[in-house]
């Protein structure tokens, strides 16, 4: 018990990750089945983009919408404007930060606020990630004390509806952050993480020609980070007739119990398997348990990579690598921007400002990993200038002009 408990901590980690939505909509101009040309290559979906919202983007930013099956929407916030030009005040409504990711975007995201003199008038996140009523209290005290915006990290997406719609009545805007809300009452910024799935999860079964067998590390069963991944890796292997799932662990995101999973899985199936797939942040320590099993290590899918991950991929040159890098300071910094712009009046366009996975992989491994790194280091791996630009960022809105031009 006591490891599902700590791996419940981490869960805003994954935004990538995890960074997703409850919502289960279907993309309305997505094909029946994925689009694309075999196994090993990436399904095109496409975005639920009924009404067209996202044709003004530049392609790269369109692109990045793929598989996001949340309804784009235009924002209820693209005609405000604060009646403030000056002072104001902000709440910000986290989540633990037993979790570095979550412990480093928080810490930031206050950082960029006061450094563009917003007075945080509250900072509150409940001590566990489950407690959704207490969360929704902290709500309710940060909406009592009137800010101007409110930043808000979702327990549960579907509990936080009521919440957002409540603040627009009373002239709040909200920037939910990490976790993306259904609300065209938010304006959600979040990482495709269906997308980042689908993305190495494509690149691991080339690696193994299409066929072969798949070890399968979830993370906590049930939450929107963990149903994501599924559904990603899911819309991959649908190409893939000629693999297998040949077992399935918990790792519940703990490195540790990940690791411990996959030895005892090993234990009982000495012959290995040709590739993993697993949820986010357990790459490493799955690689740690194959080697000691003694077993060469398969491709894995190494979602919120670590820097010692990285690091053994780079150091081996024949080793098929895919991953992503999760940078939780351009994040933190960009939902301060784009808040203070909402209230300038910018106009935000649409309820979902989505940022499409950045992957690492044989391409471009040698430029991100420094050579100083060690191959145990379990660090985030958070590559500089590949989230969102202050030019990408402008497309989002109707006003561009109006509110901060960069991040801070």
């Amino acid at each position: 018990m006591g490891t599902v408990v700590t791996a419940l901590a981490t869960i805003g980690v994954l935004s990538l990750a995890g960074c997703s939505s409850s919502s289960t909509n279907t993309p309305t101009d997505a094909p029946e089945t994925p689009a694309a040309d075999g196994c090993g290559s990436i399904p095109q979906l496409g975005a639920n983009d009924p009404s067209g919202l996202l044709d003004g983007l530049s392609a790269e930013l369109k692109d990045g919408y793929n598989a996001y099956d949340i309804e784009i929407q235009e924002s209820a916030w693209s005609d405000w404007k604060s009646e403030k030009t000056d002072g104001y005040t902000a709440a910000i409504v986290g989540q633990a930060p037993a979790a570095p990711y979550i412990a480093t975007f928080q810490a930031q995201l206050l950082e960029s606020l006061e450094a563009q003199d917003i007075e945080v008038v509250a900072n509150l996140a409940p001590n566990d990630p489950t407690d959704v009523p207490g969360q929704i209290q902290m709500f309710n005290q940060a909406l009592s004390l009137k800010p101007d915006i409110i930043f808000l990290n979702p327990a549960a997406p579907e509990a936080a509806l009521d919440l957002v719609a409540q603040a627009h009545d009373a002239g709040i805007p909200v920037v939910s952050t990490v976790v993306p809300l259904d609300s065209p009452y938010a304006i959600s910024l979040a990482n495709n993480s269906n997308l980042q799935a689908m993305e190495t999860a494509a690149g691991v079964l080339g690696a193994i020609g299409g066929t072969g067998t798949i070890l399968q590390v979830d993370g906590v069963p049930g939450i929107p980070p963990q149903l994501f991944w599924e559904d990603g890796i899911e819309n991959a292997l649908e190409l893939c007739p000629d693999v297998t799932i040949a077992g399935q662990v918990q790792g519940f995101f703990q490195p540790p119990a990940a690791q411990q999973a996959v030895v005892q899985y090993l234990a009982t199936n000495p012959a290995g398997v040709d590739a993993v797939f697993q949820a986010g942040s357990m790459g490493w320590a799955i690689r740690d348990a194959f080697q000691q099993a003694g077993l060469e290590v398969p491709p894995i899918q190494d979602i919120n990579a670590s820097q010692g991950m990285a690091a053994f991929a780079a150091a081996n040159p024949d080793y098929p690598y895919f991953g992503t890098a999760t940078p939780p300071i351009p994040a933190a910094k960009a939902a301060a921007q784009i808040g203070i712009k909402v209230l300038a009046g910018a106009g935000p366009k649409v309820n979902q400002i989505v940022w499409g996975p950045y992957v690492v992989d044989r391409e471009n491994i040698d430029d991100v990993v420094d050579p100083s790194w060690s191959e145990s280091d379990g660090t985030d791996l958070a590559v500089e200038g590949v989230y969102l630009t202050d030019d990408q960022i402008a497309e989002f809105f109707d006003n561009p002009e109006l509110g901060p031009q960069s991040a801070e």
